[in-house]
């Protein structure tokens, strides 16, 4: 763990981002929207491609997959729209737990801190995954992209999570693995903390000003 600023001495809550932090959803993100570029008969990507495609909704994500020719706005509704309904059918073919989340949600709870996820995934989807993949954990608030609030980096959903749970945002740990989860907490004035086993990796983490890098999950009790 390295940590790139004086962190505050104790932190009373937890926001995680999801895919690439809580879960490896890359996979099964991926697959449907390949599937869609081919019904359309256009390229489709590797899937280390779509590490950085993910992680600024899922409108932002299918027009990064498509052509720069390709990219008007009727096709990329149409493509949103197809994807959607691929992923709602496969969204848990392979996606899993990243090691150690376990044991550190378990740690979490039992030392009764309140824990949050904030994502930019479509609200809808992220509430099936976390009922899916993380249901043996209680979480105060849950939070994914809907008309309520921009998009993160926008702070405005992180601090709606903090006024939900009745903290400052001093009080919180952000947790993420990309420089929007990082710039996210930045600008609600929460600890930033980077996770490296995620879809991104430490350079976007440290060039966007994370204050603390984890390699490991369980090196988060470390802040707290």
């Amino acid at each position: 763990m390295k940590t790139m600023s004086t962190q505050s001495d104790f932190y009373q809550a937890l926001i995680f981002d999801l895919d690439g932090t809580l879960l490896n959803t890359l996979a099964d993100i991926a697959e449907s929207v390949n599937r869609t570029l081919a019904e359309y008969h256009l390229p489709v990507h590797a899937l280390d491609a779509y590490c950085y495609f993910i992680g600024n909704g899922w409108k932002m994500l299918v027009t990064r997959a498509l052509p720069e020719t390709h990219r008007s706005e009727q096709l990329i509704a149409e493509c949103v729209a197809r994807s959607r309904k691929v992923y709602r059918d496969n969204w848990n073919r392979q996606t899993r737990l990243y090691e150690g989340i376990p044991d550190l949600l378990d740690k979490l709870t039992e030392r009764k801190l309140p824990l949050a996820v904030l994502s930019n995934k479509p609200h809808d989807f992220m509430l099936r995954c976390v009922d899916w993949y993380l249901n043996k954990w209680k979480f105060k608030a849950l939070m994914g992209q809907s008309d309520k609030f921009p998009l993160k980096p926008d702070p405005a959903s992180a601090l709606e999570v903090a006024e939900q749970i009745g903290l400052p945002p001093s009080a919180f740990l952000f947790i993420g693995d990309s420089a929007v989860d990082i710039q996210t907490a930045e600008a609600a004035g929460m600890h930033s903390v980077g996770v490296t086993w995620g879809f991104r990796g430490p350079q976007e983490l440290k060039e966007a000003g994370c204050r603390t890098l984890v390699d490991d999950p369980l090196g988060i009790l470390s802040l707290l």
